[in-house]
């Protein structure tokens, strides 16, 4: 019996989250309220508080499934990353950009967003800062495999690497999402020509070293 339960609680907690996450869509996150969610889902409202706290939990939730599937599928390409260590690094990222409008549209990121960054300190805000911090650490694992392989230099700091290879990615797709008229396609390019430069530097070499001999 308490398997089953789990199994009810857990479909439950899947038809509210859909429920939500179709209706934020298609009449707005602000329209949309927890008795409507309740009744799509064909639970009662007080259900729906039993699983989630407020319409703020349930936009935290979608990006949290999210992320959770960006992830497994990061986990994948990692594991099967191509040889040239720069096009492994844009599959990666742009797997993240092809997932993020499958549960969540722009206005639905915006509003995720924009409470993130007003609310740093709320449930949210923390929950959302956990998420993004899961995204910059999966980045830093694939530039560890790269790394194995000899495709990367040894002594580069691979987390300080995954950070600012995952901002580049995360700093384009809040232009992307402010930017309605703006294609995916339009930000994987700028993203590909961002990541270019960091794999090519922004200094000659001869210039690191004759900087490193007037520092001695």
């Amino acid at each position: 019996m308490a398997g089953l339960r789990e199994r009810q609680k857990a479909t439950r907690h899947r038809d509210i989250l859909a429920a939500a996450g179709i209706l934020f869509r298609r009449t707005g996150y602000a329209e949309t309220s927890i008795e409507a969610i309740a009744e799509r889902a064909t639970v009662a409202p007080g259900t729906v508080y039993n699983y989630f706290q407020s319409k703020g939990d349930l936009l935290l939730a979608l990006v949290a499934l999210d992320g959770e599937e960006v992830r497994a599928n990061g986990k994948k390409l990692i594991a099967g990353a191509v040889k040239d260590p720069v096009l492994a690094v844009r599959q990666l990222l742009e797997s993240y950009v092809d997932h993020s409008l499958v549960h969540l549209s722009k206005e639905l990121w915006r509003n995720a967003i924009a409470t993130a960054l007003t609310q740093p300190d709320s449930p949210f805000g923390l929950g959302y800062a956990a998420l993004d911090r899961k995204l910059a650490d999966q980045v830093g694992e694939l530039v560890v495999t790269l790394q194995a392989r000899g495709d990367i230099a040894a002594e580069i700091d691979a987390r300080h690497a995954g950070d600012i290879l995952f901002e580049i990615c995360n700093c384009l797709f809040v232009v992307f999402i402010t930017r309605d008229a703006m294609q995916v396609d339009d930000m994987k390019q700028r993203m590909a020509a961002q990541i270019d430069v960091v794999f090519a530097g922004l200094v000659s070499t001869g210039t690191v070293k004759r900087r490193s001999r007037a520092i001695v």
